[in-house]
């Protein structure tokens, strides 16, 4: 049961509300507000004071976000929403949220910034177009500016630039035309969204509309908003030299900004320019730089993020470790982007299960805990050991399995007469099961014409798919998927996918230099656009990542 508004407020409360508002601000250590949120949570649950509670889940959710705490952060604004979408509030206390940036329209723009943050992009636009419908049926001008603004940021991200530009260059109208917003509030937004436009420009290629975007941000002072803000636009300069293929310049340009960014956060300047850096230095060949620059950014945003949010560095990072000739390097960096793709997908699922009414017991729990400082550090210390010896078990395990599967696996080629039917995947549910329409003349023709793509590998290419394959054997994509379902018990899609990784099980084991070829270069090489699914299927068939595979072929070779 949730609690009653009641009564008057106690000192110990006013003191509380009085250390954390002396305490927020942008640069403040988050974990200092949340314990001081955490306790007026408390207090205000004892004391039954409604203000007070949404007041601490509103710090507890905005601090947590500070802190990449995303999962904690939606759980403390939903629990909040609760008070106001069930008409909880008592004049008293809507009177005392009034000047506060508390309301649905900020719980809701808040909830679809973690959402982002967590890669949800149809759920954080859900909540987007929330607050947007309440910042429009209410006319707040600050949120019906600033809201098509974070909509831009949701349409780049799933690469509808048109749709991003149209939203950004409406918030930005909004901001620059309002009466209302104060000037330092619209300058320090107007600056970020002009940026992004400018990005977004960039995206699709158009340089010299970035440019215009960019001029006009220029012309209204906006790059000496704040030093981040110059710092922005620096960037996007640098940025527009690379697509010119002006790269001397474009170098020299990251090298005033690596010394601005150093001045402005000595810890973690890296992290405003070491892609962009990085990318300049790749396209100038120097990729042994660019990998050791990327490097050491993805170290930094290690200690502020979560590791499946560095996907896409990942990726890069690998990509300049190839072209470096650094193939293991290269490898161990595609399996960590392939591992935290799957991670992100994870944490898609988990955000609602994660956070029920369990959590929220067990939250409450460790605060308790966190009250007995030296019996904390005891239990504290204690799972630490326990915690790196589950680690050593769990890896130790993983690596005899590996070994089990690897050994199962090269018994199996040495024991079959076949090697072409290692992989022999069974389809339970089949596309076309009734052949009753197909002469057996046709039948064994079309048995046939498969006969003759394997001995061609045409299945290697990537253009093999069924309409291609059903027209070299002189047929329709119906039968093909009839005879393909009766004959071997498996859809078109599984039957390419076995022979694909079969080749690809006995190619590295046959062919050392076949071996020393990146992830990347491997799946392409038989016939997948992505690394990713070709690193799917292979460990779905064979229980082993290919770059495991190829480590203990090496092992024993």
């Amino acid at each position: 049961m949730l609690p009653k508004i009641h009564g008057q407020r106690s000192s110990e409360a006013k003191t509380l509300l009085d250390s954390i508002n002396k305490t927020i601000n942008y640069n403040a250590n988050p974990y200092v507000v949340i314990s001081l949120s955490e306790n007026l949570l408390q207090l205000g649950e004892k004391e039954k004071d409604t203000f007070l509670i949404i007041r601490a889940l509103h710090h507890l959710g905005r601090r947590n976000q500070f802190a990449n705490e995303n999962y904690k952060s939606i759980s403390y604004f939903k629990r909040e929403l609760v008070y106001f979408s069930n008409n909880l509030l008592s004049e008293k206390v809507k009177k005392e949220l009034i000047g506060t940036e508390i309301a649905p329209v900020e719980i809701y723009a808040q909830l679809g910034n973690n959402y982002s943050n967590l890669g949800d992009k149809k759920t954080a636009l859900d909540f987007f177009n929330k607050s947007k419908d309440i910042a429009e049926k209410e006319d707040l001008p600050f949120y019906k500016a600033v809201v098509p603004i974070l909509i831009g940021e949701i349409k780049v991200g799933i690469k509808e630039y048109d749709q991003a530009i149209k939203n950004y260059k409406i918030g930005l109208k909004r901001l620059e035309s309002s009466k209302v917003i104060d000037e330092k509030t619209k300058i320090f937004n107007s600056s970020i969204t002009v940026t992004s436009i400018a990005n977004t420009y960039l995206l699709k290629n158009q340089i010299d509309s970035a440019k215009l975007i960019l001029n006009h941000g220029i012309s209204k002072s906006y790059h000496t908003n704040t030093k981040s803000s110059e710092l922005s636009f620096d960037i996007i300069k640098a940025e527009i030299l690379i697509l010119e293929n002006k790269l001397d310049q474009a170098l020299k340009q990251y090298e005033i900004i690596e010394k601005k960014s150093n001045i402005l956060d000595p810890s973690k300047g890296i992290l405003y320019y070491y892609d962009g850096y990085a990318k300049c230095l790749a396209k100038l060949e120097k990729y042994n730089e660019a990998a050791d620059l990327m490097e050491k950014g993805i170290l930094i945003r290690l200690k502020e993020a979560k590791d499946f949010s560095l996907s896409e560095d990942y990726k890069q990072l690998a990509k300049y470790y190839k072209a470096a000739g650094n193939i293991e390097k290269s490898n161990a960096y595609f399996e960590k982007y392939v591992l935290s793709q799957t991670a992100l997908e994870k944490n898609k699922r988990d955000v609602i299960k994660e956070f029920h009414e369990g959590e929220l017991q067990s939250l409450n729990s460790q605060k308790e805990q966190q009250r007995k400082i030296t019996s904390f550090l005891i239990i504290g210390g204690t799972m630490v050991i326990v915690l790196l010896l589950l680690y050593l078990f769990i890896l130790s395990k993983r690596k005899k399995k590996n070994t089990q599967k690897f050994t199962e696996l090269l018994n199996k080629i040495e024991s079959l007469e076949q090697q072409q039917n290692l992989v022999d995947t069974k389809d339970n549910i089949l596309d076309e099961k009734s052949t009753s329409d197909i002469n057996k003349e046709t039948f064994d023709e079309i048995l046939a014409g498969l006969q003759k793509i394997e001995e061609q590998h045409y299945y290697l290419k990537q253009e093999c798919n069924s309409y291609n394959v059903a027209k070299k054997i002189k047929t329709n994509t119906s039968y093909l998927s009839k005879v393909i379902n009766a004959h071997y018990q498996k859809n078109f899609n599984t039957y390419i996918n076995d022979l694909r990784i079969n080749y690809a099980i006995l190619k590295l084991k046959e062919d050392s230099r076949f071996r020393s070829y990146s992830i990347q270069s491997i799946s392409e090489d038989i016939g997948y656009k992505s690394t990713d699914s070709f690193t799917k299927y292979f460990k779905r068939r064979t229980g082993l990542l290919p770059s495991v595979y190829i480590k203990k072929l090496n092992s024993i070779t």
